[in-house]
C-alpha cells in the first residue's frame, strides 16, 4: 500500500503535463427549468445526465488524488473545466472519426510503459514510456526507473481491492488516449502546411533587407475638426467596410442595488447586555471546567495556545494581566464582538522548538489502529538506538522533509496543529515523543528549544453582533417595497434616487461568467440576466448579508455591434480618416512644386527625421511606432526620390529611401526550411483547435437549466 501512495502522489502532480485539470465541485440546490438539455454541440444533445457525469470524472480522479475536501476557490473553475472537455471531446471526437484517428490496444500498451525488452535498445517509436509513467514509477531523488514496481503496479490493478486505483487508472489512460489522438491530428495539419519555394525566397530577400530613409510626418491632430466635414452615408460605409472590427460575443449588461444586513443599535445594546449578563457565571466556573463552559457559550471556541507578554493583545496586557487571578475583564468591544477575558492558565515554556518528525499517514497504511501500530514498533527501534534520519527517509509519508530526516526545522508555538505543537512545548529537548493529528501519527524527536519564558493561556468569551431576525425582516421589507414600486428600469433609477442607493454597473457579463466584482457567488443573478428581457427588474436576491434587486439594461446578441452602439468609435475613426485624406491632398499640391523633402518640411514647420536599418519582419520604428505600411513601402520604393505622402496610423508621411543594404543571406536552403517549418508548427496546435472551436455550432444551455428564473 505504501508504495501503491507514493505512485498515486506522484501521478498527481505531473498530470498538468497534458493539461488536465484536477478540479471538482457539486452542483446543489439548482432551479432547474424543466428542459435538461444542457447544451447542443454540432448537432447532438448533451443532457444534464451527460453533463453530471463528465463532472463526476474530474470529481472523483481529484477526491482519489487529493482528498475528500474540495478547495473553495475550485468551485468557480469547475463548471468552465467541465464545460471546455465535453465541448473538446465533442468537436474533436467528430475529427478523429472522420479522419479515422484511433489508437489501437498495441500502440496504447507501447505508449505507456515503453520498450519491455529489458534492453533499452528499440527502436520502436515508443522506446520509453510515456511521461506520467516514468513520473510514477521513478525514484524521486534520482529519476532512475523502476521497471519491476511498473510492472507489479499494472499486474495488481486487477484485484479487488484495488478498484479505485484501476478507475484512476483508466481516467490517466483515456487522457493519455486523448492526447496522442490529437498529437495525430495535428501532425496530419503539419503535414500539409510546409514552406515552399516562395516562402524560402521571400525570406532570404527580404529578413536579411536593412533600409534608412528621411521623413516627414504630419500628424491627423494637426487639422482642427471645423476643417473636415462627414456625412450620415460616410459614417454607414465605413462601418460597412470595417464591419468584422464590430464583432461582438453574447453580453448582458445590469445595474443592481444593495440593501446590507446590519446589526442595528437595538442589536448591539442586546449582545452588549448578554455579555454583561454572562460575566459572572464566567467568573464561577472552575478553570478545570473553562474549555467546555467556553465552548458551549462563545461563538469563538477555546483558544488552547499559550502566549508570551509581547504576543498578548495589548488590550489584555495593559488591562488583564494587572488584575488579580481569577478576576474577569470585561466586556470590551473588538471585531464587530463583545467579550469578556480571564487568565486561564501560566506555564513556562519556550518561545520556539526546533524538531524532527516521521509521519505514519493513514491515507497511506489503511487506518488508525494500522499507523499506531507501525509508530508503536518504530517508537521501539529509535528509543533502542536505531538511526531516525534513516528511519523518516524510509517511512515518513511527509515527503516535504522526508529526505532530510523529517527535519522541520524552528517553529514557534501556534504554527503546528495543536496536539502536534503541544507534544513539542510541553515536553523537553531531546525527549521522543507520539502526537496523533487529523494526517496521521507522528514520531518527533525534539532537537532543541528556546529559553523558556512565562506564557499565558486566555479564556475568552466571544459574542459576535449579528442582525437579530427582526433586523433582518425590516431590511427585507425595505428590499420588497423598493421592488414593488420598480416596476420599470425608469422607476428602478428614480427608486434608487428615493432610497438614497447608489446602483453599480455591471457591463458586458458573458455567458460563462460565474463572478462579479464585490459580489460572492451571483452566478444566480447571472443565470436570471440571461433569462430576462431588456428592462427587466428582477425579483429580490438574498447573497451572504445582503438584498439584491438588478436591472437588466443591455442586452447584446451574439454576431456584430449594432451601428448605432458603435457610433462614437466610428466617428473618431472616420474623423481621423478624413483628417489623413485632407492632409494627404495639401502635401500632395505642394510636391508637385518641389522635389526636395527639406523644402517640404520647412513649408509645413515639420523636421526631417532619419530611420535606420528597417527591417521588414518589424513594424515598429523607432520615434514613429508601429507603421506597417510605412516599412512595407519603404522595403520597395526607389532610393533618393521623394514619395508619398502615404497615410499611416495617426500621421501623413512623405519619404525619401537613402540607403537599401540587401546583404547576402548565408543561412542554407535546408536551415531555413526548418526555420519556417518549426514556425509554422509552433502554431498549428493552438490555431487548429481555435478555428475549430469558432466554426463549431455550440448552443450553451447551462444558464436556463441550472440557474433559470
Amino acid at each position: 500500500m505504501a508504495t501503491l501512495e507514493k505512485i498515486r502522489r506522484r501521478a498527481g502532480l505531473v498530470m498538468a503535463a497534458i493539461g488536465v485539470a484536477m478540479i471538482g465541485f457539486i452542483f446543489t440546490d439548482f432551479n432547474i427549468k424543466p428542459s435538461n438539455e444542457v447544451a447542443e454541440i454540432n448537432g447532438n444533445s448533451y443532457s444534464i445526465e451527460d453533463y453530471r457525469q463528465e463532472q463526476n470524472t474530474l470529481i472523483n480522479f481529484y477526491k482519489m488524488n487529493y482528498g475528500e475536501n474540495l478547495d473553495p476557490q475550485l468551485e468557480q473553475q469547475i463548471e468552465n473545466e467541465t464545460w471546455r472537455r465535453m465541448i473538446r471531446k465533442s468537436v474533436m471526437g467528430k475529427s478523429y472519426k472522420q479522419l479515422g484517428i484511433e489508437v489501437s490496444t498495441d500502440e496504447l500498451k507501447a505508449m505507456v510503459v515503453g520498450d519491455q525488452s529489458g534492453t533499452g535498445n528499440s527502436t520502436a517509436p515508443f522506446s520509453e514510456p510515456h511521461p506520467i509513467v516514468r513520473q510514477m514509477f521513478s525514484n524521486p531523488e534520482t529519476g532512475e526507473f523502476n521497471l519491476f514496481i511498473m510492472r507489479n503496479y499494472f499486474n495488481s490493478l486487477d484485484r479487488e481491492e484495488y478498484a479505485e486505483e484501476r478507475e484512476r487508472w483508466r481516467f490517466i489512460e483515456n487522457e493519455i488516449m486523448e492526447e496522442r489522438m490529437n498529437q495525430k491530428y495535428i501532425t496530419l495539419i503539419n503535414k500539409g502546411l510546409r514552406p515552399n519555394s516562395l516562402d524560402i525566397n521571400d525570406y532570404k530577400t527580404e529578413n536579411d533587407k536593412r533600409v534608412d530613409f528621411n521623413y516627414i510626418a504630419k500628424n491627423f491632430s494637426d487639422i482642427p475638426d471645423d476643417e473636415i466635414s462627414f456625412t450620415e452615408a460616410d459614417l454607414k460605409s465605413y462601418y460597412r467596410d470595417n464591419i468584422e472590427s464590430y464583432k461582438s460575443d453574447e453580453a448582458r449588461t445590469i445595474e443592481y442595488v444593495t440593501f446590507d444586513v446590519l446589526p442595528s443599535e437595538e442589536d448591539d445594546a442586546n449582545a452588549e447586555l448578554w455579555t454583561i449578563q454572562t460575566k459572572d457565571e464566567f467568573r464561577r466556573t472552575d478553570n478545570e471546567d473553562l474549555v467546555s463552559y467556553v465552548n458551549s457559550v462563545s461563538d469563538v471556541p477555546f483558544d488552547n495556545m499559550y502566549y508570551n507578554f509581547n504576543e498578548i493583545q495589548p488590550i489584555l496586557k495593559d488591562s488583564l494581566l494587572t488584575m488579580p487571578h481569577g478576576s474577569i475583564f470585561g466586556p470590551y468591544y473588538e471585531n464587530d464582538a463583545y467579550k469578556l477575558s480571564r487568565i486561564s492558565d501560566t506555564d513556562l515554556r519556550p518561545d520556539s522548538v526546533r524538531a524532527r518528525h516521521i509521519l505514519i499517514g493513514y491515507s497511506i497504511v489503511g487506518d488508525i489502529q494500522r499507523a499506531e501500530e507501525i509508530a508503536d514498533s518504530l517508537f521501539t527501534v529509535i528509543e533502542n538506538g536505531g538511526n531516525f534520519n534513516a528511519i523518516a527517509r524510509e517511512y515518513s509519508a511527509d515527503e516535504s522533509n522526508r529526505n532530510i530526516g523529517g527535519d522541520l526545522g524552528w517553529f514557534t508555538e501556534g504554527t503546528m496543529e495543536q496536539t502536534f505543537n503541544n507534544a513539542c512545548f510541553e515536553n523537553k529537548s531531546g525527549d521522543l515523543v507520539t502526537a496523533t493529528t487529523r494526517y496521521g501519527v507522528h514520531i518527533i524527536r525534539i532537537e532543541s528549544q528556546s529559553r523558556p519564558v512565562r506564557k499565558y493561556q486566555v479564556a475568552t468569551v466571544v459574542h459576535r453582533v449579528i442582525p437579530s431576525n427582526e433586523t433582518d425582516q425590516e431590511i427585507y421589507n425595505r428590499a420588497v417595497k423598493f421592488r414593488g414600486k420598480s416596476t420599470n428600469l425608469s422607476k428602478f433609477e428614480e427608486q434608487a434616487r428615493e432610497y438614497g442607493l447608489d446602483p453599480r454597473i455591471v457591463p458586458d457579463i458573458s455567458k460563462d461568467q460565474r463572478t462579479i466584482a464585490g459580489l460572492e457567488n451571483p452566478v444566480n443573478i447571472i443565470g436570471w440576466a440571461y433569462n430576462a428581457e431588456e428592462g427587466d427588474i428582477s425579483n429580490i436576491f438574498s447573497i451572504n448579508d445582503r438584498y439584491i434587486v438588478a436591472a437588466l439594461t443591455d442586452v447584446k446578441e451574439q454576431g456584430y455591434e449594432d451601428f448605432e452602439s458603435v457610433r462614437t468609435e466610428i466617428e473618431l475613426a472616420v474623423k481621423k480618416q478624413k483628417k489623413g485624406e485632407v492632409i494627404k491632398e495639401r502635401l500632395a499640391e505642394k510636391m508637385e512644386n518641389t522635389g526636395d523633402l527639406t523644402a517640404l518640411a520647412s513649408s509645413e514647420n515639420l523636421q526631417v527625421k532619419e530611420a535606420s536599418q528597417v527591417q521588414y519582419a518589424n513594424a515598429y520604428v523607432t520615434g514613429i511606432g508601429m507603421e506597417p505600411y510605412i516599412v512595407g513601402a519603404s522595403m520597395h520604393l526607389p532610393p533618393e526620390t521623394m514619395s508619398g505622402p502615404y497615410i499611416g496610423e495617426n500621421s501623413v508621411f512623405v519619404i525619401s529611401v537613402t540607403n537599401r543594404e540587401q546583404g547576402t543571406n548565408t543561412a542554407r536552403t535546408a536551415s531555413i526550411k526548418m526555420r519556417l517549418n518549426n514556425a509554422i508548427q509552433s502554431r498549428t496546435g493552438y490555431e487548429a483547435y481555435n478555428t475549430m472551436m469558432e466554426n463549431a455550432d455550440i448552443e450553451d444551455n447551462r444558464l436556463e437549466v441550472f440557474y433559470g428564473r
